[in-house]
């Protein structure tokens, strides 16, 4: 087994996400997080640390310029924990040494800016992931074999939920809400939910969505929404999805899925599945039920993600949550937007 070096990109509006990602690669055998760039000190693990400490302590090398460290440092691959404006330079000098690269959801700010993405990306025929945790969590891995050439069968409907708590919809400065960045809740985070459903259900095709700017905390830009989605496959799915949740609750999060053969449900909280309930109309009695025991920290969501990544750059097969995942969830996002503004549904295209 070949020691992966990675390094991380950070900068001060998703420092957070990178410093979080740290424990899941340490956790995979035979990768070293080998150089860490950010270009803001002070919001690094604790706001004493220096990014010259933060770096020691992990064993690597700092760099204040990402695209310096990305040029220069005996690296394997790029963990790209920035928000999404800050990107496309970023991937173009992966690209130019042929260097994996993870890219932190959300994919791009809106369409324009995602297929700048993809283009680089393409171009090069570069090795990429979205870092979309939930598809990689073993119940929707389980779930995935059930379905269509499984014993449930095609899905027919399915009813997802994700809504994160109702702090971020009320914080104006985060850079979720502008619309030059992040571009609204739905986009930060309902993703997850959105790349997942297209993992189960294939590919979109409309979006009629309702819902509003509750807590204000961006008026263009829904924190609360309910979308009701058609799929190519003829199958349906309504994705309640935002930021107005009670963040004691924990951010629970499932899926339902009603099937040819039976129905499953997927439920978790934290942002992460653990448990696969299904059976099919013929069983008799309970349903079979399985429970994956989540890891045990919040920050280690990323951990199957990550495993997914490093055994790509192993084998050198592109990962299945690529550009083209990345673009159907940000079109979803970018569909929901414009459906609540405009009260109408949406054609998709990507």
């Amino acid at each position: 087994m070949r020691s992966i070096n990675i390094s991380k990109r950070t900068n001060t509006s998703s420092v957070r996400l990178g410093v979080a990602r740290r424990p899941a690669i340490a956790e995979i055998n035979g990768v070293n997080i080998v150089a860490v760039a950010d270009n803001l000190p002070g919001k690094l693990p604790g706001p004493n640390i220096t990014l010259g400490e933060w770096a020691n302590s992990l064993g690597a090398n700092a760099y204040t310029d990402g695209i310096e460290m990305i040029e220069n440092a005996d690296i394997d691959a790029v963990d790209l924990c920035v928000s999404p404006k800050w990107r496309v330079p970023l991937v173009e000098a992966a690209a130019a040494r042929g260097l994996p690269v993870l890219l932190e959801k959300p994919w791009a700010t809106n369409m324009a800016h995602g297929h700048a993405i993809a283009d680089i990306i393409k171009k090069s025929n570069l090795l990429h992931m979205v870092e979309f945790p939930l598809r990689h969590f073993p119940p929707i891995s389980a779930l995935k074999k059930l379905l269509d050439d499984g014993p449930l069968g095609r899905p027919f409907v399915v009813n997802a939920e994700i809504v994160m708590g109702e702090t971020p919809a009320k914080m104006p400065e985060h850079w979720m809400w502008d619309p030059g960045n992040g571009n609204g809740a739905i986009n930060e985070n309902t993703c997850h939910v959105f790349d997942t459903i297209c993992y189960l259900l294939g590919t979109p095709v409309s979006l009629h969505a309702f819902g509003a700017s509750y807590h204000g905390a961006e008026s263009t830009l829904p924190d609360g929404a309910v979308a009701n989605i058609r799929f190519e496959s003829g199958a349906v799915a309504s994705v309640t999805g935002g930021s107005l949740g009670a963040d004691c609750l924990r951010t629970p999060t499932w899926l339902d899925v009603y099937t040819e053969r039976g129905q499953a449900l997927v439920t978790g909280i934290d942002h992460m599945y653990d448990t696969l309930t299904w059976g099919t109309a013929a069983d008799q009695g309970e349903p079979k039920r399985e429970h994956w025991p989540n890891p045990p920290l919040r920050t280690l969501i990323v951990r199957y993600a990550v495993e997914e990544f490093v055994n790509s750059i192993r084998t050198g097969k592109q990962p299945e949550s690529d550009a083209d995942a990345g673009l159907k969830a940000l079109a979803l996002a970018m569909a929901v937007n414009e459906s609540v503004a405009t009260g109408e549904p949406v054609d998709l295209s990507w």
